[in-house]
């Protein structure tokens, strides 16, 4: 699936998507409920970002919300299923959005709360605005939380405050979220703040970037099981040197997509 035909195919589920100078841009539209996701856009999430995850076009992703927010999470209307459905489709769209080999960045405004705080930790950064929200509310509710976005929280947080946070249900302000570490940076203006910093991401190797995504979910790349690595190793880095002692920036040629070759 082309771009285009990604963009057109998340618009309709209710998502917006754009792509300019290598950098996606997928927003949550919904703005009349905060960004809450339906069933039917948690649902339409993996494939969306299966299709732009393998678009060689993409170096980059920010995910985002319309309207001043980020997302206020699930809708409310949508929640009354069994729990095994709950669970299979929200640890779905989180567990795709997570394990994309493409740098993901969460441009923060508003409320970020249950499903949003969940979407926002499976990115790899986050830019907030002064004046965010943060919370998982499922104890509110009544909810179990998913096993995967339970433990990616704690993975973030600590597990000693994604106690407190989830057993509390409270919400937690801009400066809490940043001194507990899950925001990385702050921004009165965070869309504008990711695209630079999108842009930044997308100059750097592809061959690293993959590298690591996969390491650090559980990944156990070897030169000798893939030789292709190691060739590409060599290339990348002479690349690199030769940028770096020319005091140019590196023109990196290997794909995020070679690492399926």
């Amino acid at each position: 699936m082309t771009a285009q035909q990604t963009g057109r195919a998340a618009d309709r589920e209710g998502f917006a998507y754009s792509v300019a100078d290598g950098i996606g841009t997928l927003v949550i539209d919904r703005p009349a409920k905060r960004n809450a996701l339906s069933r039917a856009m948690w649902q339409a999430l993996p494939g969306i970002l299966h299709d732009i995850d393998a678009d060689p076009e993409v170096r980059v992703l920010i995910l985002t919300g319309a309207g001043g927010h980020f997302s206020a999470g699930s809708d409310i209307h949508d929640l009354d299923v069994p729990l095994a459905e709950f669970w299979e489709t929200n640890s779905a769209a989180e567990a795709a959005l997570a394990s994309v080999d493409i740098p993901t960045i969460a441009a923060i405004e508003g409320n970020c709360v249950g499903g949003g705080t969940e979407l926002a930790a499976a990115c790899d950064v986050r830019i907030a605005a002064p004046g965010t929200i943060y919370g998982v509310t499922a104890a509110k509710l009544g909810l179990v939380y998913p096993p995967g976005p339970t433990r990616r929280l704690a993975a973030i947080l600590g597990e000693s405050w994604a106690r407190y946070f989830l057993l509390t249900a409270e919400i937690i302000d801009f400066d809490e979220a940043l001194r507990l570490g899950f925001i990385h940076r702050s921004a009165d203006e965070p869309l504008a703040a990711a695209r630079e910093l999108a842009a930044t991401i997308a100059g750097r190797s592809a061959l690293s970037q993959t590298g690591v995504k996969r390491i650090l979910r559980g990944a156990e790349p070897s030169p000798e099981a893939a030789g292709w690595l190691a060739e590409a190793y060599a290339h990348e880095i002479t690349e690199g040197q030769r940028a770096f002692f020319a005091k140019e920036a590196p023109a990196f040629t290997t794909r995020r997509q070679d690492w399926e070759a």
